[in-house]
């Protein structure tokens, strides 16, 4: 068991790495944002008008140095070469006193190439939440910047430099909600602004989005909203285009000469607050799709890639479960059009053939959206609904738990089934819990579904490859007699016990999760109207599998402890790679493994899904038990 706890660090904290390698380029990115617009402030015509901005911008651009060598390790060489060139000229024309425009346009381009080598997330997983924002923005900076966020809070005495003036149009017209986001994540070293470690992303985006509206007056006053252009142009623009462009870019793009018009053009951006529909989630798939394919034209790869991936995860993954239960062919298509999609996003692929793929899965997703306006669910159908997916979920948790508990049957060791029960009736608990707040996570769409469910397959599959070789090793009939005879005498380890209640808990938990997700966004579709159905649907289902249970508890007890122990290692390596193969998936679906297509069936229930590292995944796995099987019967020989 110490070689499988020791699996299972290594995974956390590999998956710590990662996440932290694909931010820590945010730093670099944030100081040549602040280089980008406050060199104004310091440098005009050659000259200093101002020593404290000067002597700022020098030690930014000192820190870009110093961040570039940090992490420009990550990149691939030619990224970190080019980068290096520039980020050395942004040294230099700084220390030369350049024009503003010279400066500005190069961090600019030194920024966007940081965020196309890092990978680094620029835009948020859903539209932010302006009165979230408020609250939040009341709670953690009001108390410097003050509540209008004019910069005179009660603890901003004794800050130097001052708090920002969040009014100050000079300043602020400069500053995207990407910019902001990145100050309050991070900080500004040497000044009073903190970084906010403790918000989450989505809180953090709130803020940002609310701290660039504060010059605008409520969109109520405002009579342009009443044009039925302004309506279709805020619909049309992208949430990575509002997300990354500041109000002087907007101006700019935009050529208007009127400037009360184009001040309540900005206010209708700044405040926008997309309405909620019935085609919420098909909807948001659709705009994270238009802005993936603006990206793409503009030549930004690495963010239309994670647009694409948002598509998926924020608008389709949601509804992906009743999809599956209504018409599984079409969700299928879908599914594997999208991995195409991300896959020639990533090789670079031409406008023509990535535009072809789009319009693909556009087409598809039209398909989802009419099948999801004419469904109507009657009380049968959501049971049948309801109980199917229980059945099947509950079906492969309870055969690990049987065979676990048909092996302790056999022995007069039965005490020690509390350590089992206790695993998969706690995975339960936990999705009673996760039932009752189902509907709001759902609403909140839960992007991190996939995750979850792919780092649990991964725990699962390491769990039962350990027990499954561990029976295996026990079909001998002397070894299996002295370990029960250890066992009687009290000899057994407590790590062994743990390890085999944390096995039935994320054996359980995993299928659990996947139910409470499925339940959850089957009672939104049916707006409440057939909880009942649903109710009872989850208690049919739950018998079944009781009843099953029982019944294979009482065969187990006729077969030899041999036979017995044989059989559940080959059902223990089974699920293993079932479960790897729906793991791999569960990552290639976050985006986080390539996918390479293979012309395989896709059966889903096994874990099988058509491409080369699920598959691939799976055959290790397979080369994996079989190695270990043949070792272990080589060693009872001996």
């Amino acid at each position: 068991m110490k070689y499988l706890c020791c699996a299972l660090l290594f995974l956390v904290l590999y998956s710590a790495s990662y996440a932290e390698g694909s931010e820590q380029s945010r730093i670099l990115v944030h100081t040549l944002n602040y280089i980008s617009h406050d060199y104004a402030f310091a440098v005009k015509d050659g000259k200093i008008i101002s020593d404290d901005e000067y002597k700022e911008e020098l030690e930014f651009a000192e820190a870009s140095l110093k961040y570039y060598r940090q992490y420009s390790s990550g990149w691939n060489d030619k990224d970190s070469v080019a980068i290096g060139i520039l980020v050395n000229q942004l040294y230099s024309l700084i220390n030369k006193r350049a024009e503003f425009q010279e400066v500005s346009a190069l961090a600019t381009e030194i920024k966007n190439k940081v965020i196309t080598a890092s990978g680094l997330t620029i835009i948020p997983s859903k539209y932010p939440n302006l009165q979230n924002g408020k609250i939040v923005y009341r709670t953690e900076c009001a108390k410097c910047h003050g509540n209008n966020g004019s910069g005179d809070g009660i603890e901003r005495k004794g800050l130097d430099p001052k708090p920002r003036n969040f009014l100050d149009d000079v300043r602020m017209k400069t500053i995207s909600p990407f910019t902001a986001f990145n100050t309050i994540r991070l900080g500004i070293e040497g000044t009073g602004m903190l970084s906010h470690t403790m918000l989450d992303d989505n809180q953090v985006w709130d803020v940002a989005f609310y701290i660039v509206s504060l010059r605008y007056e409520p969109l109520s006053n405002n009579p342009f909203l009443k044009e039925e252009a302004t309506q279709n142009f805020l619909d049309s623009i992208s949430i990575g285009r509002i997300s990354t462009t500041s109000d002087e870019q907007f101006v700019n793009s935009l050529h208007i000469n009127d400037t009360i018009k184009e001040k309540l053009l900005l206010a209708s951006i700044r405040l926008h607050q997309p309405a909620k529909d019935e085609n919420e989630f098909i909807n948001t798939s659709l705009k994270y799709l238009d802005g993936a394919m603006e990206l793409y034209e503009k030549g930004k790869y690495s963010e239309a890639s994670q647009l694409a991936a948002l598509s998926y995860l924020e608008g389709i993954e949601p509804i992906e479960n009743q999809l599956k239960a209504t018409d599984p062919a079409l969700m299928n298509k879908l599914e594997e059009q999208m991995q195409q999609l991300r896959k020639m996003l990533d090789e670079n692929h031409s406008l023509i053939e990535v535009k072809d793929s789009v319009n693909s899965v556009r087409i598809t997703i039209g398909s989802i959206n009419e099948v999801l306006n004419h469904k109507n669910y009657s009380f049968w159908l959501a049971f049948l609904l309801a109980a199917s997916v229980l059945l099947r979920e509950g079906l492969e948790a309870f055969l690990v738990i049987m065979v676990i508990l048909s092996v302790l049957k056999a022995t007069a060791l039965k005490n020690y089934k509390i350590w089992i029960h206790s695993g998969w009736v706690s995975a339960v608990l936990v999705g009673v819990a996760l039932w009752l707040f189902g509907e709001s996570l759902m609403k909140e769409q839960l992007k991190h579904a996939e995750l979850i469910e792919g780092v649990t397959s991964v725990i699962a599959v390491l769990m039962l490859l350990y027990v499954g070789f561990w029976l295996h090793g026990k079909t001998e009939i002397g070894k299996w007699n002295e370990y029960v005879n250890k066992m009687m005498r009290g000899m057994v380890s407590t790590e062994s016990l743990v390890g085999l209640a944390g096995l039935s808990f994320f054996v359980v938990f995993r299928e659990v999760f996947e139910s409470v997700l499925f339940l959850s966004a089957l009672n939104i579709e049916s707006s409440g109207k057939q909880s009942n159905a649903i109710m009872l649907g989850v208690v049919a289902a739950f018998l079944v599998v009781i009843i099953l249970a029982w019944l294979v508890l009482q065969f187990s007890t006729k077969l030899p402890i041999q036979k017995l122990f044989k059989i559940s290692s080959f059902v223990m390596a089974l699920l293993a790679i079932v479960l790897t193969g729906k793991g791999v998936h569960s990552f290639q679906v976050l985006d986080y493994i390539p996918v390479h297509a293979l012309p395989v069936m896709r059966i889903e229930l096994l874990g099988i899904f058509p491409t080369l590292e699920s598959c691939g995944a799976q055959v290790i796995v397979l080369s994996i038990s079989i190695l270990i099987w043949n070792l272990t019967n080589g060693t009872k020989k001996e």
